[in-house]
């Protein structure tokens, strides 16, 4: 019996909706710019010269996927079957790798895959593998390519029925929330490709999606400001001149949050882990206060693991220091039960910085609140620990509020 899945996972194309169009007919001869074939039969992969390491950053989220499949390949046929799946995808690796989760069924039973997608900086080519549960191993060569514009495409030699063979894999991401995988096989060195395989996948409503994703990384245009220590080490804080009660007017109301949270904190870990949240948030103590409420069943475990499906929530305390003009931002969760050191600040042209002296895993930090609330529709709240008395900072949390309306 054929291997189902053999190869399958690798490449999208876009269209409307999801009538069933593959890229091109059985047979019809191809040109493929970036594939050559050495004297001695290995590949020859260029990337194109606009390829990098951004190139999958609208990869993460999770989506819904109709599949097309050719049921007999390199044989001149024309039955399909079709059939759905889900998929959920991760950023790992500080965003230059990604990991997917596909499930569906074969013959009946529940049927997983995971693909790695991998960017090598030297070469600027991508390189991405595929196991799945029916074999349990890493298939032993990955498909390799890169993208022009909206277009990837990746290749690789493998075995077919006995046969050698060429594999091919695109994805077309013109909109990155509707796209196509597909894939072809050739047994003439590239002369001629058959498509195979088609996934039509849709991005679920609610997923963070990449527009959102662009906002939850550390805005470099915004400085940290620099910290200041009195006699005894503690933290000199000094209120803006703008400093206002009406400061946080702008959250109040009822919000979907979408989070980017690190994995592990200070141990230069570059995996990420994404989620969402609702808040509910009102003015409080005669508009010289403000607090709100966070509730999710998706919080990642304390070592990024996924969320186990349980109620968290949170409650936040603002309170406006009328004589320092200081905010006090205190935290409590409903997983420890107690309050979190207050974050200290205030707000400048709508970017607002909070600090405090915490500790972490036993070690001594100072711990960043950051606001910027540039798009009062679409805030962004980020936190950053240092260790080293704000010489170096690490962002480790975001997120990007969408008010419900």
């Amino acid at each position: 019996m054929e291997k189902p899945f053999r190869k399958m996972f690798f490449s999208i194309a876009l269209v409307s909706g999801f009538a069933w169009q593959p890229f091109q007919s059985h047979g019809q001869t191809s040109v493929d710019k970036n594939l050559k074939i050495s004297s001695s039969g290995q590949l020859e992969i260029t990337p194109s010269k606009s390829s990098s390491s951004e190139d999958f950053n609208w990869y993460s989220g999770k989506w819904k996927i109709q599949n097309k499949k050719l049921k007999t390949r390199l044989s001149n046929s024309n039955d399909w079957t079709t059939f759905d799946a889900t998929d959920e995808v991760h950023s790992i690796l500080n965003g230059t790798a990604f990991m997917n989760s596909y499930k569906s069924a074969v013959d009946g039973k529940p049927f997983e895959g995971l693909s790695l997608t991998l960017f090598n900086a030297k070469t600027k080519l991508w390189s991405i593998y595929w196991a799945d549960s029916q074999s349990g191993v890493m298939d032993g060569a990955p498909v390799v390519g890169s993208f022009d514009g909206p277009v990837g495409t990746f290749y690789s030699k493998d075995i077919y029925n006995g046969k050698p063979i060429l594999v091919k894999a695109q994805w077309d991401i013109t909109n990155p929330d509707k796209a196509v995988w597909s894939q072809a096989f050739s047994a003439d060195n590239g002369k001629t490709w058959e498509w195979n395989w088609h996934m039509y996948e849709e991005r679920l409503a609610g997923d963070i999606g990449p527009a959102r994703r662009k906002l939850l990384n550390a805005d470099p245009s915004i400085p940290i400001p620099a910290l200041t220590f009195d006699a005894n080490g503690e933290l000199k804080l000094t209120a803006s001149a703008t400093s206002s009660p009406r400061d946080f007017d702008f959250l109040v109301g009822r919000w979907k949050m979408y989070h980017r949270r690190l994995n592990k904190r200070l141990e230069n870990c570059q995996d990420w882990t994404e989620f969402e949240s609702t808040d509910e948030n009102f003015r409080i103590l005669g508009d010289v206060g403000n607090t709100d409420t966070y509730y999710t069943t998706e919080m990642p475990g304390p070592d990024g693991t996924r969320g186990s499906g349980k109620p968290f929530e949170g409650v936040t305390v603002r309170l406006f220091d009328t004589k320092t003009k200081l905010w006090s931002l205190y935290w409590v969760a409903s997983s420890v039960g107690t309050l979190d050191p207050p974050t200290v600040g205030s707000f400048e042209n709508n970017i607002g910085h909070f600090f405090c002296k915490d500790t972490y895993k036993g070690k001594a930090v100072i711990v960043l609140f950051r606001w910027d609330v540039r798009d009062k529709d679409n805030p962004v709240w980020s936190q950053a620990f240092t260790a080293d008395k704000g010489k170096t900072w690490e962002w480790n949390w975001y997120n990007v509020s969408e008010r419900i309306k």
